[in-house]
């Protein structure tokens, strides 16, 4: 059974890492030996623990409740979706190596905490997505090693565990297993239940079809429940692309997010158009309107540390622009401690990179904002937070230090795209113009049109955008529709 996508058309996202958003409450009762960094400790424990390994096992206290008193917050900002990283009890800050698939780490809430967040939530016209990780669980599970569990996991033909990555502490599960789809398709229903409105699938793309129909089975009670899996590359790329026949209702978009980087960086113009019209011409329409789209994520560096940052990745045929750890490859080996000390090194962004980054990241999103499918904007990209990859990317926020002109620009793309729901929502994507230093992308529906132009150099640019009955929703610099002025930007509706 298919989702009914139509309460997800036109929403706007904001990706948060609850144990690095925001603490409510007092002192925090101490568990299981974990360490709670101070709030304004921005630094990473990067360093490797005594027996070598890069666990980065700390905490903040961020949880559910801090979340719900900031609703107000990220309702102000536009925002009417949040997809939420992982919430279960795990032995990780992030949650992704799963400890209890039925409880809630006790450092970020409760069921009856979830439950109030999803419902204050809702009154604000705010969806929840919650991440749910099927791929596999932690080594420190209630499920690994139990022989009640047995089941539940892949074996090599010899009997040995299979790991995912070869990482020790993340068991692979056997997502073939009947068993085990009937029972995670119990831990769907159960977010759902209590008031989640999507499931965000970590590694969607390695899930069986016969996983993904399992717990699909749940649209039978739960019809606009979205399905979102990652995917890293474009989906029409694989055979199994899931995207055809209802197995996932959207997928992550990180092959825009790459082009439109590139393009705002170092004028990849060809590199844009290519993904571009590969995306949006080779998608069903239904699932290019729901495109989970970004320019950063949890995975990735900041996004004004990828635009302004040293050692991105210039090379569009050789990975993504975060793909930068060949720098600290010795054959086939990764120096880890050298990466991670280099990030510490370039965390901060001097003055001339951050002044001139905020330019570029203003052109990034209001792209991302206009182009179909929903925008998330990863918690920090509003106040122009930098940092390289994990650990780096996953700061506390900064509350009270925020940076107002930059809020205030989201503020403002989140009201265009309210204001121009009508066409955003599902209307008809072209590129009208494109070069290495201008943009000009066109929206339409039923006789209704939106154009947006952009320039991502410091030199003026003209442009020649023509029509009738021409209104400006949308422009800095004092940009027209002849002239974009440096790092300029106009939005103009026909109707």
């Amino acid at each position: 059974m298919s989702t009914s996508t139509s309460i997800w058309l036109g929403r706007t996202a904001y990706q948060i890492m609850p144990d690095r958003f925001y603490r409510s409450g007092g002192k925090i009762e101490h568990l299981n030996n974990r360490k709670l960094k101070d709030w304004d400790d921005r630094m990473p424990d990067w360093k490797p623990d005594n027996d070598g390994e890069y666990r980065n096992l700390y905490y903040y206290g961020g949880n559910l409740r801090g979340i719900e008193e900031k609703l107000e917050y990220i309702h102000e900002l536009g925002f009417d979706m949040i997809y939420l990283n992982p919430i279960e009890q795990s032995a990780a800050y992030h949650h992704y190596d799963v400890g209890n698939h039925m409880m809630i780490d006790p450092w970020l809430g409760t069921w009856e905490d979830f439950r109030s967040l999803c419902e204050s939530a809702k009154k604000l016209g705010i969806l929840i997505v919650v991440d749910l990780v099927f791929n596999h669980t932690g080594s420190q599970s209630i499920y690994f090693e139990n022989p009640k569990y047995e089941k539940w996991y892949k074996k090599t033909h010899s009997g040995k565990q299979i790991f995912w990555w070869g990482f020790k502490d993340l068991p692979e599960c056997d997502t073939l297993s009947e068993e085990y789809q009937q029972e995670m398709t119990k831990v769907v229903e159960k977010y759902l239940e209590n008031g989640a409105s999507g499931i965000r699938l970590d590694l969607g793309e390695n899930l069986p079809k016969e996983f993904l129909q399992a717990i699909g089975k749940v649209k039978e009670k739960y019809s606009d429940v979205i399905f979102i899996g990652e995917m890293w590359g474009i989906a029409t790329d694989r055979e199994d692309s899931k995207i055809f026949d209802g197995q996932l209702d959207s997928v992550m978009n990180y092959p825009m997010a790459d082009a439109i980087l590139r393009w705002v960086r170092y004028g990849r113009d060809g590199h844009l158009s290519y993904n571009f019209n590969r995306v949006y011409g080779e998608y069903p329409k239904k699932v290019a309107d729901v495109l989970l789209n970004n320019i950063a994520t949890h995975d990735t560096p900041t996004a004004i540390t990828m635009l302004v940052g040293e050692k991105m990745n210039p090379n569009i045929f050789y990975k993504r622009i975060w793909d930068i750890e060949g720098h600290w490859l010795q054959g086939e080996k990764f120096n880890t401690y050298k990466f991670r000390e280099y990030e510490e090194q370039h965390d901060r962004l001097s003055e001339e990179q951050y002044v001139y980054g905020k330019k570029l990241l203003k052109i990034a999103l209001t792209i991302l904002y206009s182009i179909p499918g929903i925008p998330c904007v990863y918690q920090g990209t509003e106040i122009a937070d930098a940092g390289y990859k994990d650990p780096f990317n996953r700061k506390p926020y900064l509350w009270g230090k925020q940076d107002e002109e930059m809020k205030a620009f989201v503020k403002e793309l989140g009201k265009y795209r309210k204001e121009n729901s009508d066409i955003l929502a599902t209307g008809e994507s072209a590129i009208l113009q494109i070069t290495e230093k201008v943009f000009v992308l066109e929206r339409t529906i039923a006789g209704k049109r939106l154009i947006i132009a952009v320039n991502r150099t410091g030199e003026e640019q003209s442009i020649e955008i023509t029509g009738n009955n021409l209104n400006t929703v949308f422009k800095i610099n004092n940009s027209t529709k002849e002239k974009l002025n440096p790092f300029g930007i106009i939005i103009v509706r026909e109707n």
